[in-house]
């Protein structure tokens, strides 16, 4: 049964207003264009789970940018509801919990509303909050503390991340399903609601996926990925009978390429370095102007991303990820030269997405297998990428002639194995 949060207008704003003494927010898509919104039409807000924070920060959103409120009350013809919003989800138990889906009794009232009435329409606008723009980590021991979306102790584990990420919070709105469209397709009730369910599920999941990428592997846990595939153990085994040396030997030469390779994703060092670059941007550049940033937000969810800008500076590489992460969009994972690896520096590249290549490894088929298989395992877990078609850095400004070795092996990954499509992301950057 739906048990809406219940609390007095009162106790609501103080709610609020205590909150946001904390919380910082960044917003999307909070127009009624952006949103595709009818004014002359109800609009009902739907959030993936049960979440008194959520739904403060939702409702303070709404108000900020003129669009109906969820604490309203919603009407319509044949519709009268306290409130305009619903969860996807509720969670279950006090300290072992576990989200569950279910069909909120609003919704079910608000489907036979319209299944009733030909001329009665909602609009649905899914949003999505996330607390800080960590990804998470496959094999972290903390993700079963301060993970907000894992399966122990919930309020606990939100408060936290509200605690420690609620200056970094991200507020996606998304633009308005019909629910007239939906119920015309002539499915009986019950189908209806779920594919109701079936498509929200599907776009928070695919928003995620955008915001915050595929959970991230530790690095040794990579590593030893990388070095298992067959491809890598095949040249392997090669390298040993060629070079007439222990098999051992041939695999701790594979792992010390791959450690040379393979970045290490680190949220603290992007927040470091938006930091650092806002203040940069501001004193050297009189600001940042991003055109067509919307076609490419609509692609995040369902390809692989890889990003092909022209490369005039190492401003170049900086911008693009700094520009994607204050879209709301996934940091790409970066090809830089090998020659960038230096002390301190390196550190926090690898840290920031780098992950580094040598300029030539034709005569290498060891260190040749290694990376394919790094590259392979970056495009089928779904993380974007970004690499310089022009194989290395213009000094005079003019865009040099296209190296076709990064495109090679993305096709040869494509063929080989592929989970998504490949969206190509052309960037000028001038």
């Amino acid at each position: 049964m739906d048990k809406p949060i219940q609390l007095s207008r009162f106790l609501f704003n103080l709610l609020r207003r205590l909150m946001f003494f904390w919380v910082r927010t960044r917003v999307q898509n909070n127009t009624t264009d952006a949103l595709g919104l009818d004014a002359e039409k109800p609009v009902i807000y739907v959030l993936q789970s049960r979440s008194l924070s959520d739904l403060l920060v939702l409702d303070r959103e709404c108000q900020k940018a003129g669009l109906p409120r969820p604490y309203a009350p919603l009407t319509g013809q044949a519709i009268s509801e306290k409130h305009a919003y619903f969860f996807l989800a509720r969670p279950e138990g006090l300290f072992l919990t576990r989200e569950r889906m279910y069909h909120s009794d609003r919704l079910v009232r608000l489907v036979n509303a319209v299944e009733a009435n030909q001329n009665q329409e909602v609009q649905i606008v899914p949003v999505s909050v996330f607390w800080g723009r960590a990804p998470d980590k496959e094999d972290s021991p903390l993700k079963l503390l301060f993970a907000w979306n894992y399966n122990v102790g919930s309020r606990f584990r939100k408060f936290l991340a509200i605690l420690m990420h609620g200056r970094q919070t991200l507020v996606n709105f998304s633009p308005a399903l019909s629910l007239r469209e939906i119920v015309d397709e002539g499915q009986d009730h019950n189908r209806t609601l779920r594919k109701i369910g079936r498509i929200l599920r599907v776009h928070f999941r695919q928003t995620r996926a955008s915001v915050l990428g595929p959970d991230l592997s530790h690095r040794r846990t990579l590593v030893n990925s990388i070095i298992g595939s067959d491809s890598v153990r095949k040249a392997i085994t090669e390298q040993a009978e060629t070079r007439n040396i222990p098999l051992e030997k041939a695999e701790a030469k594979a792992r010390d390429y791959a450690r040379e390779i393979v970045s290490d994703f680190s949220y603290s060092a992007i927040r470091f370095l938006d930091i650092l670059l806002t203040w940069f941007w501001n004193k050297i550049y009189n600001g940042v102007d991003v055109n067509h940033i919307e076609p490419v937000r609509d692609l995040a969810g369902s390809h692989e991303l890889i990003y092909v800008p022209c490369h005039r500076s190492h401003i170049d590489y900086l911008l693009l990820s700094y520009v994607l992460y204050h879209k709301g969009l996934q940091p790409p994972h970066i090809a830089a030269g090998i020659n960038l690896n230096m002390p301190l520096v390196g550190s926090l590249l690898r840290r920031s997405g780098a992950f580094f290549m040598r300029r030539s490894f034709k005569d290498n088929p060891l260190y040749t297998a290694v990376f394919h298989e790094y590259l392979h395992t970056l495009f089928t877990r779904g993380f974007p990428t970004e690499y310089f078609v022009e194989g290395g850095r213009s000094r005079t400004g003019r865009t040099l002639r296209p190296k076709t070795g990064m495109l090679s092996i993305t096709l040869r990954s494509f063929l080989r194995d592929s989970r998504k499509p490949i969206a190509f992301i052309p960037v000028y950057i001038g």
